[in-house]
């Protein structure tokens, strides 16, 4: 990953302009760094019971920092595309924006004010910036999971969608629909694996439902109304019965995918004729046939459905998707002003909170007066470790009283953050972009 290093050179005697200039002859005479002065304002040292609370806690702040500014700019690469337009702080590009660093005067004042209140105040407005991601990404969630909700309805399941959703008004004029007190039409939905069964027993379906025992006039019509005894409790109509699907019925309404839908007419029920009992006449009642033929049809295999249809709903699903995705471009467009306007807040307050961190470690090394060169340095990560010695060498140079810890350089491995080893302050920050990861 691409880093760019936060370094401070004592000054001694020498002015800043001399101390930089000293040190960027060494770094960068094979082309491997290049380096830049930053000018630090004079900040309030305070105690030293709050230089060295800072330091202690100053790690970890800004880790919580850099979150926010990885989250920020996740949320972009995740909305924008393909081909994101860069992030950019204080109106020009990361790089850019770290080459020619400065102060931020207007958002940071610093005269007057201890060094606890700079960071708290960097750390409210992450915080702030964190919460509103929180807020932000909730809402886009929402949307999104909604808009694949409705996206979902247009997966036609014949057994369970809507009827709306696959069916037009045209489609139900097709079918004929018979609605009245005796006879209704239902749908019947299975995989096309059935089919050909189907059309050949759908008229023997529930065999054991319908009653049609009663007395058959057919071939006596003049004994109409006689009385033969074979009436009220007398009278079995369930002395014979059937399927209630009328034979012929079915139509095939349409197809999708591995289902097919039928419609088939069925008798509604009969009438149980009241009878007399023990003095008492009981009276008659509708036997139910609807119910009885689905569950009937679910023991084929197959799904029965009544019919419940409403016009006005017809071709709503794409209205509702088209209506989805407008919600869901709205959103997305506000999310990405969000994250241009933040992400350079929340990066600008990180980077001061590295220089304040930078400014804590070298007062504590290099002690009082205030007297340090700070510069920023990007090297070329493919030769890290030379550059790194390359620094080292030309502060000891200029500095020799600058004493190297135990740990030699040499045999480092170059992993983590090795700043608290070197004689100098040495701060390393990814550098966090459009595109980086």
């Amino acid at each position: 990953m691409a880093q760019i290093w936060l370094a401070t050179v004592p000054n001694n005697k020498d002015t800043p302009e001399k101390t930089f200039a000293a040190v960027q002859n060494v770094v960068t005479a094979s082309s491997y760094c290049k380096t830049y002065r930053v000018d630090v304002p004079n900040l309030v040292v305070g105690t030293l019971d709050t230089l060295m609370s800072l330091a202690d806690d100053m790690t970890k702040i800004g880790m919580n920092v850099e979150n926010v500014v990885r989250k920020v700019e996740r949320q972009y690469l995740e909305m924008a595309g393909t081909k994101p337009e860069p992030l950019r702080v204080r109106e020009v590009t990361v790089e850019a924006y770290l080459q020619k660093f400065q102060w931020d005067y207007a958002q940071y004042q610093h005269q007057g004010r201890q060094l606890t209140e700079l960071v708290g105040q960097i750390q409210s407005m992450s915080a702030k910036i964190d919460e509103d991601l929180k807020t932000l990404n909730t809402s886009y969630t929402e949307k999104s999971l909604a808009l694949t909700a409705t996206k979902r309805k247009k997966i036609v399941n014949l057994a369970t969608s809507d009827l709306e959703d696959f069916l037009s008004p045209r489609d139900l004029e097709r079918m004929d629909v018979i609605d009245t007190e005796h006879m209704l039409t239902i749908l019947i939905a299975m995989p096309v694996a059935l089919e050909e069964d189907f059309l050949k027993t759908y008229y023997t379906v529930g065999e054991g439902i319908a009653a049609y025992g009663g007395p058959d006039w057919r071939t006596s019509s003049s004994r109409v109304g006689e009385n033969d005894g074979n009436f009220g409790s007398s009278l079995s109509r369930a002395s014979v019965t059937g399927s209630p699907v009328v034979p012929g019925s079915a139509m095939k309404v349409v197809e999708e995918g591995d289902q097919v839908l039928y419609s088939v007419t069925i008798l509604r029920g009969h009438y149980q004729a009241g009878a007399v009992v023990d003095g008492v006449f009981n009276n008659g009642s509708m036997v139910d046939y609807i119910e009885p033929v689905k569950a009937a049809f679910r023991d084929k295999r197959y799904t029965a459905r009544e019919i419940v249809y409403d016009a006005s709903r017809a071709g709503g699903v794409d209205a509702a998707i088209e209506q989805g995705e407008a919600e869901m471009a709205q959103v997305r467009n506000a999310a990405l002003r969000w994250c241009r306007a933040h992400f350079g807040e929340v990066y600008n307050g990180w980077m001061h909170l590295k220089l304040i961190q930078a400014f804590v470690e070298s007062v504590l090394r290099y002690g009082l007066p205030v007297n340090f060169t700070t510069f920023l340095l990007e090297p070329n990560m493919k030769v890290e470790k030379e550059v790194r010695n390359r620094l080292t060498s030309a502060i000891v140079q200029l500095r020799p009283e600058l004493q190297m810890k135990a740990l030699q350089l040499d045999d480092e491995e170059d992993e983590g953050d090795v700043h608290d080893s070197l004689p100098y302050v040495c701060l390393k920050i990814p550098i966090i972009t459009t595109g980086s990861t």
